[in-house]
């Protein structure tokens, strides 16, 4: 039976179901001891009396509680009340990637990006022993701070096919009149589909299958029933339309068509080096960033100046919270904390931390020198846009100084006009920037604010800048943080929570 509203399980209070599987129901509950949000997954009663399925549950509990890391869902605690199994996992807003792509495909630097961070996340918990053996769009969650990893612990498998066309399952150990769904055979690896040991490149399989369907909007093996979605995942190539093979690079191709040779000895051999080919992928030569940059910067002039000229503006009020992007790139000389770095996070992470208690929805914006993503922004329609000066600058340029200022230049002049091309097309929209290195004194940042007032009217009063004091330039640092907080809660007239 469902778990009612403001059932106590411990400490957690359930506030509402959010959706089930073949393990049990997840629900949203409050922690009354820390007032924070957490998602509660319950095994179901009947599997509760298992041994086997009790022992996946653990299994799950104790996988999930080894991995650290950004782009996997954390577990809180565990728990048993009135006989009632549960753990306790972070609470994620936002979609899984399986509803977005049923929307169509990914942009492909979108897809580049979630890809990469997902690489990272089975990086992690390959190096620990862990195998996800589940991976797929249903398990990956899009949140404003970038990819969860959700889902792990499953046992090592054996194939069991289902009555339903399209559906496949795995179960642990013999079959059983539960029927537990635990994988879908589209993105099973050979070895997984004919009962054979899963490992690590089992995983990277199911991730080439991932990253196959963001980039075309299909999956790559298909089939009106499960014998024939078997059969193209052990005799054929990957089906892509000749329209989605134009439009991918061949190296993207040739990346993927690695992660699925039917032998897993001819797969990449880690995450990591998938990771790497990926970040090379994504990665513009010097000479195309130049261009791109330049290129990007008079698309926006132009952009900027017909809205300007033949269009009204109308504030578009969202409903709900106020929300703030927060955008920065993800070069590693960007990014001001040593320890956010090693994580591979940006500053924009370390700014969810300061905002995180603020009552605002927050939306994470990874950028580069090619990044052109103007229009998903403004349907965010934004209150506030807090973005390092540089968030435009290009990931590939490394090296001495010299070679780099051009590059920091023409990023600056690309954030500026973005500035002014958002502050026109949504009224209500105000900027923030910060930057550790632009300004020499508090003199030459409010000389830079009012530049940018003067160079775009619309944007008076609503842009101010920070800058970062070089002694603390982390927003760990307990000052800087309190400074953009500061910032940010006098921009948009918020009440902090006492």
């Amino acid at each position: 039976m469902p778990l009612a509203d403001k059932t106590r399980l411990g400490p957690y209070e359930i506030t509402g179901a959010l959706g089930a599987g073949g393990m049990g129901e997840v629900y949203r509950a409050i922690d009354t001891r820390l007032g924070r949000t957490v998602a509660i997954k319950v095994l179901w009663p009947k599997l509760a009396s298992d041994p086997e399925q009790r022992a996946r549950f653990e299994r799950e509990a104790r996988a999930v509680s080894s991995l650290n890391h950004s782009h996997i869902c954390a577990l809180y605690d565990v728990g048993t009340a009135e006989g009632t199994q549960f753990l306790v996992l972070e609470y994620l807003e936002g979609e899984t990637l399986a509803a977005r792509i049923a929307r169509g495909p990914l942009p492909r630097d979108q897809a580049l990006r979630f890809g990469i961070e997902i690489c990272d996340a089975l990086d992690r918990a390959h190096r620990q022993g862990l195998t996800h053996r589940d991976l797929k769009p249903a398990n990956v969650m899009l949140t404003s701070s970038g990819t969860k990893l959700l889902d792990f612990g499953l046992a090592k498998p054996t194939t069991v096919i289902t009555d339903a066309p399209g559906e496949a399952a795995t179960r642990v150990g013999p079959v059983t009149t539960q029927g537990t769904i635990l994988g879908t055979i589209e993105y099973m690896a050979p070895e997984q589909v004919e009962g054979r040991d899963a490992d690590a490149r089992s995983d990277i399989w199911a991730f080439g299958c991932l990253l196959f369907e963001m980039l075309t909007g299909a999956r790559p093996f298909q089939g009106t029933t499960p014998a024939s979605i078997v059969a193209a995942v052990l005799e054929r190539e990957p089906s892509m339309s000749s329209a989605a093979r134009a439009s991918l690079p061949p190296r993207l191709q040739e990346i993927i068509g690695t992660c699925l040779q039917k032998q897993p000895d001819d797969r990449w051999q880690s995450a990591r080096d998938l990771a790497r080919e990926l970040s090379r992928c994504a990665a513009a030569p010097a000479e195309t960033a130049v261009v791109a940059l330049a290129a990007g910067a008079v698309a926006m002039v132009v952009v900027a100046t017909l809205w300007w000229a033949t269009r009204t503006p109308q504030a578009i009020v969202p409903a709900g919270p106020p929300v703030i992007v927060l955008m920065d790139s993800t070069h590693p000389e960007r990014i001001y904390d040593e320890e956010t770095r090693k994580a591979g996070g940006t500053n924009a992470d370390d700014l969810t931390d300061v905002l995180r208690d603020l009552p605002v929805r927050l939306v994470k914006e990874n950028t580069n020198g090619t990044w052109h993503r103007e229009y998903e922004v403004l349907q965010e329609s934004p209150s506030l846009i807090v973005a390092h000066r540089s968030c435009f600058y290009d990931a590939t340029i490394l090296g001495e100084a010299s070679r780099q200022r051009p590059f920091i230049d023409l990023s600056w002049d690309k954030f500026e006009i973005f500035a002014g091309l958002i502050g026109q097309a949504n009224p209500r929209t105000k900027v923030l920037t910060y930057s550790r290195g632009s300004w020499a004194d508090e003199t030459q940042r409010a000389h830079w604010v009012a530049g940018m007032e003067q160079r775009f009217p619309p944007l008076k009063g609503r842009i101010d800048a920070l800058r970062v004091n070089l002694d603390r330039a982390t927003f760990r640092n307990p000052l800087t943080a309190a400074e953009i907080r500061k910032l940010v809660v006098a921009m948009l007239n918020l009440t902090p929570k006492s």
